[in-house]
């Protein structure tokens, strides 16, 4: 009995430990209020402090990542617990109005993290996925007024159209109100031209048969001059790709490719001929888009071989639909990336089109050995190596 005794006092000191321990642990990270969005606000004003929200969706990788991640370390709960109230808003929850609250701030990407005072007035918001040292800096910059965003905000409605204050804005805005169109109109052609703007540019919300976006275009040249090629990738080449993809073979397609045409958009056989095969790759018609890949490849490849690598690209994104055993020349996807490595640099570090050629070719045992040898060669922690990783994962 004695020894029961013991045991079970044991036992007890054992589970005390381990549930101190534990809640040691949940302390380390952000502790998240569990009330709703107004109780919330009222905790904020009542200890007078500003209101972190994160505002997330079931289905964001990013925002999960965040939580499992980032909210629970020590040097982001030692921070944020002192300083804010902190809530969790899932947008798309059911039976809810978090999406009205989530539109009332004008929420377009998740996660979008957001400081609001005890009011609900906007103090500073932030977008995408952070690594703790990120996240506190960017929290930091909610007790400075010349760097948040609520000041940008209160700047551009006493009338300052400065640049700096204007791309802020709209970063936030995105152009939803519609004074994006008379802003533009109002600058001068130095002004329309400068790398500031085009970051405006890149961000809000323009109208793909508006004014802005046909000077946006026909200035592509010159744009591309103050702005990286992804900047203009996601500002003009992928919204006309869009359009093109999304009405290849609709009896509208004419009137966009038209459209483009009388813009004197240099490119614009290049994106008719791109929108054809990955028309037939939406379609699942590999025959299709074999021979369209081929016209592609004749008249575009010799002066930019990264196109081999992205018809490699656009097929693997596009595996889940797609029956390779049907493809009865898969093996030209090897001729493809042979022709891709012939301009991949000595030290470019892991050429997934490779892998993903060897893949989609039957070979497997071929890609695994390749995938397995840039593992050798690539760093822990980096991002090559994590997604190298889950490349290998998908093939067991």
């Amino acid at each position: 009995m004695k020894l029961f005794k013991g045991i079970e006092k044991k036992g007890i000191l054992t589970f005390l430990l381990l549930f101190s321990v534990s809640l040691g642990i949940k302390a380390q990270g952000i502790e998240f209020f569990h009330g709703s969005f107004e109780e919330a606000k009222m905790k904020a004003k009542t200890e007078n402090k500003p209101l972190f929200v994160d505002v997330y969706t079931s289905w964001c990788g990013p925002c999960k990542k965040l939580s499992k991640e980032v909210f629970p370390q020590k040097i982001v709960g030692d921070y944020f617990n002192k300083s804010f109230v902190c809530f969790k808003l899932q947008a798309d929850k059911k039976d809810s109005n978090n999406q009205e609250i989530a539109n009332q701030y004008h929420v377009t990407a998740y996660p979008t993290l957001m400081w609001l005072d005890g009011d609900g007035k906007l103090l500073h918001v932030s977008t995408g996925f952070k690594v703790p040292q990120q996240l506190v800096a960017e929290a930091k910059v909610v007790f400075d007024e010349n760097r948040r965003v609520g000041s940008v905000i209160e700047k551009w409605h006493n009338g300052d159209r400065s640049l700096p204050v204007a791309l802020k804005y709209f970063a936030f805005d995105k152009n939803s109100k519609g004074e994006f169109d008379s802003y533009f109109n109002g600058l001068t052609e130095e002004q329309k031209l400068d790398s500031l703007t085009f970051k405006t540019l890149a961000v809000v919300k323009l109208d793909l048969d508006g004014e802005v976006f046909k000077y946006l275009v026909q200035h592509r040249k010159d744009y591309q001059k103050v702005a990286w090629p992804f900047e203009i990738a996601r500002a003009i080449d992928n919204k006309i790709d869009y359009e093109l993809q999304k009405d290849f073979g609709t009896a509208n397609y004419q009137k966009v490719y038209k459209k483009y045409q009388d813009m004197g958009f240099a490119d614009l056989d290049q994106f008719s001929t791109r929108a054809e095969w990955m028309h037939a790759i939406h379609g699942a018609d590999l025959i299709a888009f074999e021979n369209a890949a081929k016209k592609y490849i004749q008249k575009f490849s010799t002066n930019n071989p990264g196109v081999y690598g992205e018809l490699i690209w656009r097929l693997w994104m596009a595996k889940d639909n797609l029956d390779f055993s049907t493809f009865k020349e898969r093996k030209i996807l090897l001729e493809w990336v042979g022709e891709f490595k012939k301009a991949w640099p000595e030290n470019g570090g892991v050429c997934f089109p490779e892998i993903f050629a060897h893949f989609m070719a039957g070979n497997i045992e071929g890609a695994k050995k390749i995938g397995n040898d840039y593992l050798k060669l690539t760093k822990d922690g980096s991002q090559d190596r994590d997604f190298l990783q889950g490349i290998l994962k998908s093939f067991e």
